[in-house]
């Protein structure tokens, strides 16, 4: 169960929406805000401690925090820290520092202190973070758990963690199990070498498909849920993405590492792809 979810703030709009999301999809949890002051560049270009500045910082951050928390009703289960220091170390220091269980943050912040870039903040908490992370793409609707929800699917133990975070965190939300393959690219290979592979991995695909897919079902099963299946060929990244986008789905949970072989979904190129690319927020899961 889910009981404190950080959401690393800077006050740009996809740090709001990031806690937008974290409020409605989790309405008995404490929320723990967190703003990391990152260290001063003087015109040197030296960086380093400046009592004054940081002062006055963390004065602004503070108003800042406590006019956000304002916002919402329930305030009393929304706490804040404040820290300074790399925006990375922190962010995964104060998830074991309290005790955090889930990581919701923006796609990207603005420039400044305590910026999340996505490609290097965002994406770095998504690899490292020991807990899941959701990388917030827009806004919420106002419903506290997203409608349809797409979980790529190539029958690893990783991708069954994933399926089975999806059913635990959601209960009414439609989900789709999706297998994407594609033949395995080889440089030296000639045309009809090309041709010889397609036709043979075409004619194994079916029943390959069919009893990865069949796993997914196992697994909603041992939930006492049903999941919609699917797969389309591609290259994995692109297949995912472009299916959230033609099949209205609102988020994307994914292994942070799948097993060796075709479509596998490994950290640092499907996933963090899919993360950086995807017009839907996305869920990392360990």
């Amino acid at each position: 169960m889910t009981t404190r979810v950080l959401v690393p703030f800077d006050n740009s709009d996809q740090a709001e929406y990031a806690l937008e999301h974290a409020v409605a999809e989790f309405e008995s949890a404490t929320i723990v805000l967190e703003h990391v002051i990152e260290p001063f560049t003087d015109y040197t270009g030296g960086a380093g401690y400046d009592t004054t500045r940081y002062k006055q910082q963390l004065e602004n951050t503070e108003e800042l925090i406590e006019t956000v928390r304002a916002e919402y009703d329930d305030s009393d289960r929304i706490e804040s820290v404040v820290h300074y220091g790399r925006p990375v170390h922190r962010i995964l220091q104060t998830i074991d520092e309290e005790d955090i269980d889930q990581v919701f943050i923006g796609s990207h912040g603005r420039d400044g202190a305590a910026r999340l870039l996505l490609g290097s903040v965002a994406e770095t908490v998504a690899r490292r973070s020991p807990v899941p992370v959701t990388v917030v793409r827009q806004p919420t609707d106002n419903h506290e758990h997203p409608d349809r929800v797409l979980v790529p699917f190539e029958g690893s133990e990783t991708s069954e963690h994933a399926l089975s975070f999806a059913f635990e965190q959601y209960d009414e939300t439609t989900t789709t199990a999706l297998y994407v393959a594609y033949p395995a690219d080889d440089e030296e290979s000639d045309l009809q070498d090309v041709f010889d592979t397609l036709e043979n991995w075409e004619t194994e695909r079916t029943d390959h498909v069919e009893s990865i897919l069949s796993t997914a079902t196992e697994v909603a099963k041992e939930h006492d849920r049903t999941v919609e299946t699917d797969s389309v060929d591609g290259t994995p990244a692109r297949a995912v993405v472009e299916y959230a986008e033609d099949h209205d789905i609102d988020r994307i949970i994914l292994g942070s590492t799948g097993r060796d072989g075709l479509t596998r979904l490994l950290l640092g190129s499907v996933a963090e792809t899919v993360v950086r690319r995807s017009p839907v927020s996305v869920t990392v899961v360990k």
